[in-house]
């Protein structure tokens, strides 16, 4: 600023020679540092604006997630609310229902399984050369692996948690039990292939007949 004051005095005869020029040379000067601090003061609110929105849609999405995990929760209660107060009858049902949709999902993968087998041995059959061989193999790799994602990912969705409920019921209604394999727990969880759901599927089919033949034999 001081170095401003002192060119002036230094050019005030030349300035005061032109004081229209000089003012309108101001003018323009002031309006483009007007126009520059505006655009500069819109930018910073514009930036201000955009964080706020996006820790709002942040805060709501939270919100959202929330209230999504409370009623998991409340659901999952009832559901376990209901398998406690259940009778043997009831249960034994219940159990034999989740079985039987087990297997009908173990069936339905096991047919695609077959069909993308037998497209490989076609495709290999017919391949030509070792690039072709090389393209149906690594087709059939990637689907055979989609494949098991969406095996893995439909059992976690539909039956993993209904399983282990109904197995930890089981389980403390036929307190003498024993599992045929001491792997059968750890499939409940990850059962990663057929051997496995259908380890799942054998262990609560064998422990729902069990204690309908213990009430039986009680009565």
């Amino acid at each position: 600023m001081d170095r401003l004051f002192e060119y002036i005095a230094k050019e005030w005869e030349v300035l005061s020679d032109a004081p229209f020029a000089f003012l309108v040379l101001a003018a323009i000067m002031f309006g483009l540092a007007y126009l520059a601090a505006k655009w500069r003061f819109s930018t910073i609110i514009e930036q201000v604006r955009a964080t706020n929105e996006t820790l709002t849609e942040r805060l709501r999405l939270r919100s959202e997630q929330a209230e999504s995990y409370k009623e998991r929760a409340l659901k999952y209660d009832d559901k376990i609310q209901q398998v406690v107060d259940s009778d043997a009858v009831a249960l034994r049902e219940r159990t034999l229902d989740l079985v039987k949709n087990l297997r009908d999902f173990i069936e339905r993968y096991k047919r695609e399984d077959d069909r993308v087998n037998e497209r490989e041995r076609s495709v290999m059959r017919s391949a030509g050369s070792e690039e072709e061989r090389k393209a149906a193999w690594d087709k059939y790799t990637s689907e055979t692996m989609r494949l098991s994602n969406e095996r893995n990912a439909e059992y976690d969705r539909r039956f993993r948690v209904d399983a282990i409920m109904l197995r930890d019921e089981l389980r403390s209604r036929l307190p003498d039990y024993t599992p045929a394999e001491p792997h059968h727990d750890m499939m409940y969880e990850h059962p990663t292939n057929y051997f496995g759901f259908n380890d799942v599927a054998s262990d609560l089919e064998r422990m729902a007949k069990m204690l309908t033949s213990a009430v039986n034999g009680r009565s």
